[in-house]
């Protein structure tokens, strides 16, 4: 009786031990299923995402081939054109693409306030007419041209050295052109808002490029043509919309006698250099956005940056 009292705590703590065993087994086995299973998903989620950049970058290769045949076809840019069409998501396999193209010459290029290292004093002008459209400060306009000239010395309402190098952290201005819209954050004065507000109507392209006067909005042909009013530029945009110009001569051609010998026209093109290509393709899972700015000086179009989220 009493090696018998003494065997039922043994086997007791032995198939509490045993218990035990099973238990942690059974949480060993899950924690390792659970963790192979989100391995796996996220492999499937980076090969998804992988898939998903590979159409985004067809995407851009078929803006290029289009803006090429464009280049091969046709004289002149206007909005009635192929590269124009904005086209909305389509099926492709496993997933979807969409996306479409901007002529980066209906705005206007921050960089023509230089033209063979001095300031243009016409551009200029120009941009300080478009900041007061925007409704904007025109102070912006001597600080950016600060923040672009090659020299150190300070216009009285701009910002050189001096002022970068008090900040936390300090930086230098840059002198020399933008290379990327988002520069201008880190120009005095010009808060995301103001970046935001300029978008739609301001370029950053190499060196001097003038404005397409077919896809230009009202807004950048009324800095642009000071003389004009807003019922005349209005009128512009509507005579292209229905006819294109062929060239600043039948732009010309086409004013009322009185405004033949405008201000301004020097600056107008009815031919574009520069497209910016935006893409959105989704695989599985994924999605990737790409941005593109395209160089057409050549038959098939040179890609100068890319931009992929």
């Amino acid at each position: 009786m009493r090696t018998s009292a003494r065997l039922i705590p043994q086997r007791g703590a032995a198939l509490i031990m045993a218990l035990l065993v099973v238990a942690l087994a059974t949480s060993l086995a899950s924690t390792l299923i659970w963790r192979q299973d989100l391995w796996l998903r996220q492999v499937e989620t980076r090969r998804d995402l992988a898939q998903a950049r590979l159409l985004s970058l067809a995407g851009i290769e078929w803006a290029r081939a289009i803006l090429a045949e464009d280049a091969r076809t046709g004289v002149i840019d206007h909005l009635g054109e192929p590269w124009a069409t904005v086209v909305p998501a389509m099926p492709a396999e496993g997933g979807e693409i969409g996306g479409g193209m901007a002529d980066e010459q209906a705005k206007w290029n921050l960089n023509n306030l230089m033209r063979n290292g001095q300031i243009s004093q016409g551009d200029l002008a120009v941009l300080r007419r478009l900041l007061d459209q925007l409704q904007l400060p025109s102070a912006l306009a001597p600080v950016l041209v600060d923040w672009i000239d090659n020299d150190s010395e300070v216009d009285p309402e701009g910002a050189e050295d001096a002022y970068y190098l008090s900040l936390k952290p300090p930086y230098r201005s840059a002198n020399r052109e933008l290379s990327d819209l988002d520069n201008l954050l880190r120009v005095r004065g010009f808060s995301s808002a103001v970046v935001a507000r300029l978008r739609p109507y301001v370029s950053v392209l190499p060196g001097y490029n003038p404005v397409n006067v077919n896809t230009a909005s009202a807004i950048v042909l009324n800095a642009v043509l000071a003389d004009l009013s807003t019922a005349e530029i209005r009128q512009i945009v509507a005579d292209r919309d229905r006819a294109p110009f062929r060239d600043i001569s039948d732009f010309r051609a086409r004013l009322p006698q009185a405004l033949k010998n405008i201000a301004g026209v020097e600056r107008l093109d009815t031919r574009s250099r520069y497209f910016t290509v935006s893409i959105h393709a989704r695989y599985g899972n994924a999605e990737s956005s790409g941005t593109a700015l395209l160089d057409r000086h050549t038959p098939w179009p040179a890609l100068l940056w890319q931009k992929s989220e």
